[in-house]
């Protein structure tokens, strides 16, 4: 369970570098059903994609000031909330500026979804991801673009709400994305708990470890 932020108002570069936190986290158990159909309406994903940049351009100040958090909901709840009550949930870049830009700190989920495979392992047909949550097993599946199979150290980026989760029964969800909604970012680290530069868009940690300093945090 963790805060899921979310924008309530219609809301890069830097080389710096940010500390890559460890690859694998926990997640709380979803229920069994379809919490978001990303085959939405055109107005409904331009409306929410426009609300994504307009909070980009914000200062993060200004960013942090329309920002809600919503306590204790898991993935599913999360997306079922921004669905029905047609929020953005905030991307990864956004909570980044924030927290390395004010004094500003929290913990909260990202509207952004990224995909991988163990380090030196090429992507094959799917990413499956396993989990387990008070003594019951949960399996996601990722189908991979066909353009982006057999990369290898690479991640799959889509935002939100270019993806959701669809129930599958037996404690198993698939993550669909919207097509052409899938970036990919080459060079991903295969350490955790050092420091990396960022891609510029995602703010996701590429590249090398760097070694930490004031001017790279």
């Amino acid at each position: 369970m963790g805060n899921i932020q979310i924008a309530r108002a219609p809301a890069i570069r830097n080389a710096a570098t940010v500390a890559m936190a460890n690859r694998f986290g926990k997640y709380g158990p979803m229920e069994e059903k379809a919490v978001r159909n990303v085959e939405v309406a055109g107005d409904e994903l331009s409306y929410l994609r426009q609300r994504c940049e307009m909070l980009r351009s914000m200062t993060p100040e200004q960013a942090f000031s329309v920002i809600e958090s919503h306590k204790g909901l898991n993935v599913s709840e999360a997306l079922e909330l921004a669905k029905r009550e047609k929020k953005l949930i905030v991307p990864n870049d956004v909570h980044d500026r924030i927290l390395t830009e004010t004094d500003s700190r929290y913990v909260a989920w990202t509207g952004t979804a990224v995909i991988y495979e163990v380090p030196d392992k090429p992507f094959g047909e799917k990413v499956i991801f396993n989990w387990n949550v008070d003594n019951a097993q949960y399996t996601a599946t990722f189908d991979v673009p066909q353009q982006f199979i057999g990369k290898t150290n690479c991640v799959l980026v889509v935002e939100y709400p270019d993806f959701g989760f669809v129930g599958l029964g037996d404690n198993r969800f698939q993550l669909k994305a919207a097509e052409g909604a899938v970036s990919l970012i080459e060079h991903f680290p295969k350490k955790s708990n050092e420091w990396y530069e960022y891609d510029e868009r995602f703010r996701i940690p590429t590249g090398s470890p760097k070694k930490e300093a004031n001017s790279t945090r």
